[in-house]
């Protein structure tokens, strides 16, 4: 786990010592200049060694895809550098869903380690069409810090790598199925699912790379933190891909909004 930690630092001292490179472009700070989020077409999905068991399906709404409710968003609060190198320190917020694919019961700490399995009732039905009522997802909010090395490349080129911290604020589990004709929906609330000993303090590293005059690009991050706390639980690890990648200046947002 140090290696890891030591990896992330390693990116933002690279990212703040190499933005002094580009000598003939002149230094300036700037505060709240842009915004980014990532919204529709993301896939969220798991990987670790305990991965196979929460295997994640992108049937149907769920783990981000096409779901308005899924999306992780944050504004930059300071930017150094120049227009070409800049380093930029952000603040947001993120609602991440994990559709599982194989409907998992979580039976709670067994010797003080979470505990899951598929549902094994073979009298609940959740469905396998795009638009079934069936589904079992875990979704989580949390406050989201990216720490970003920016490079632009020619004109419509944008491309950033660095790290990110993530401090989770709410977990929860949702299943729903049908017994006969009969619909059921259970939650998991927060409040039990901390005891199956989610992380709630997370580091993770992340790219992208933005078209400005498409104005879309590709996102991809992952936590170096495991979703559960080393040693109390499976082995799974944060991962995410976007399509749908955005950035926008927030000066020129106000204007066209007044």
């Amino acid at each position: 786990m140090k290696k890891k930690y030591l990896l992330l630092l390693s990116i933002l001292v690279l990212a703040v010592t190499s933005i002094p490179s580009e000598a003939q472009n002149k230094l300036t700070v700037r505060y709240f200049n842009q915004i980014r989020w990532e919204g529709q077409l993301t896939y969220n999905f798991f990987t670790g060694p305990d991965a196979g068991n929460f295997r994640t399906s992108i049937n149907g709404f769920g783990s981000g895809i096409l779901d308005l409710f899924g999306m992780r968003t944050s504004s930059d609060i300071i930017n150094i550098g120049s227009e070409k190198y800049y380093l930029s320190i952000g603040a947001g917020f993120a609602v991440t869903k994990y559709r599982l694919a194989d409907n998992l019961v979580f039976l709670g700490p067994q010797s003080s380690i979470a505990f899951s399995m598929p549902d094994p009732n073979p009298t609940h039905d959740y469905g396998s069409g795009f638009f079934s009522y069936g589904k079992s997802k875990i979704i989580t909010t949390s406050l989201y810090f990216p720490v970003d090395l920016n490079l632009a490349i020619g004109k419509n080129i944008l491309f950033t790598a660095g790290g990110y911290l993530d401090l989770n604020a709410t977990a929860r589990y949702k299943m729903k199925y049908l017994v006969g004709e009969d619909k059921v929906k259970e939650i998991i609330r927060s409040e039990e699912f901390r005891k199956l000993n989610p992380s709630t303090v997370k580091f993770g590293v992340n790219a992208t790379f933005f078209h400005k005059k498409l104005g879309y690009g590709l996102s991809a991050s992952w936590s170096l933190t495991p979703f559960f706390k080393p040693g109390w639980g499976p082995d799974i690890h944060e991962a995410r891909i976007s399509a749908s990648y955005r950035i926008r200046n927030l000066k020129e947002m106000f204007k066209k909004t007044e």
